[in-house]
This record gives C-alpha cells, structure tokens and sequence, in this order.
C-alpha cells in the first residue's frame, strides 16, 4: 500500500506554476476564513507596524484581533501593505483604509488602535491619529503604544549606557572584519558553546539589546 501511495505522490506536478497556483489557493483559502470571521465581529482592535525589510521596501503589517457573539478571540495577521516611496502619516492611512477595505472591516467595529511611537503614527495633524479623527470624528476609538514600545520607555530609567556602548563596541570589532568574525565563530565552536555567533545591537530595538547580552 505504502509503495503505491508514494508511487502516486510521484506523479503530482510540483513544477513552479503549480506550486504558484496552490499557494494562491491557500491564500485565498484562508483569506475567505478570515472575511468570514470578521464579518461576525462585534467588536475588534488593530495593530500596526512599520518596518523595512531586507530589499529595503517599508512594510505595513496590521494584525486584527476581534469577538464575536459568543466571546470566542480571532486573532490574526490581517494584511501586510507595502510602502512605496514616502511613508507619511497620509501613506499608512491610505494603506489602512485599503487593507480594510479589502477584508470588510466596519470602522464602527474598532475599539482600539495599537501603534508605535513615531511621529508618522501619531502625530496630531498629519499622522495617522490626526488622519484617523479627521476622517472619522466622533470616534471612540483608544489608541494606544505597543508593549514593546512601553518596555522602550521603561528602559530610560535605567543606566545601562556604560555596559551598553561596551558591547556594542566589542560586537562591533568582532563583526566588521572577516577574518576576526571567522576566527571568533570558530573559537566558539571549539569551547562548545551554547551561541554559535554574537549579535548586532539594534537601537530602535529595545528587545535586541536583551538578545546582545545573552
């Protein structure tokens, strides 16, 4: 049975077309799922992120999570907008509303918007807040910071500059010269240690500070 189930299996296509066109599927699939579930919201909040990704194209993830009659929690990624060229307050909006629009979301649903700090998010004119109660005053909408962006906040009572700059100034050498980086991994390896390489401190990313020091 088992060589004639596998003798099947060998006979499905998986040339790039198909792959392609089950993927769309897939995406489709789950896409009607997620419309479907909306649709019986009473009441959800959105999450946004901006980010840039390897190729240098500004990203806009919105993840949705709503209730329905019976209390039962979605939670998902909504959608993921690419930013092209500016990333203004007026470009997020305009994306917002998009991806919305495109799953059906009612504004009247949302009870919540989750953002980052920066000033294209919440400036009071032309940031996406501003947009967001011009656009649709009279809102009861809460827009709050994210939990990672209050941990961010909470690490400015502490002094950690000194231990902070010396890292990053050994990460530094480490990492900037070929040779140095190699001779370190390899150094590594022959003591068995648990990390296999040392990380880039990112400061906009106040978890990756955490990450460098373990």
């Amino acid at each position: 049975m088992f060589y004639v189930q596998t003798r099947k299996f060998q006979t499905v296509s998986l040339s790039r077309k198909t792959v392609t066109s089950r993927i769309e599927a897939i995406d489709k699939n789950l896409t009607s799922q997620l419309e479907s579930k909306i649709g019986q919201f009473k009441f959800c909040s959105i999450a946004m992120d901006e980010s840039t990704d390897i190729n240098d194209t500004a990203q806009l993830a919105l993840f949705i999570r709503g209730v329905d009659e019976n209390f039962d929690i979605t939670e998902e990624l909504a959608c993921m907008r690419s930013l092209k060229g500016t990333t203004k307050g007026c470009d997020i909006f305009r994306e917002f509303q998009e991806g919305l629009l495109t799953l059906k979301v009612p504004i009247t649903n949302i009870c919540n918007i989750t953002t980052d700090g920066a000033p294209n998010m919440t400036g009071k004119k032309s940031g996406f807040l501003g947009l967001f109660n011009q656009k649709y005053p009279g809102n009861n909408v809460v827009f709050l910071h994210c939990a990672v962006h209050q941990d961010a906040l909470c690490k400015f009572a502490l002094n950690m500059k000194p231990v902070i700059d010396a890292v990053v100034k050994l990460v530094n050498t480490i990492r900037s010269r070929g040779l140095t980086h190699s001779q370190f991994r390899d150094f590594l390896q022959s003591v068995q240690s648990e990390y296999s390489d040392v990380l880039y401190y990112t400061k906009i990313r106040w978890l990756s500070t955490g990450c460098v020091f373990e």
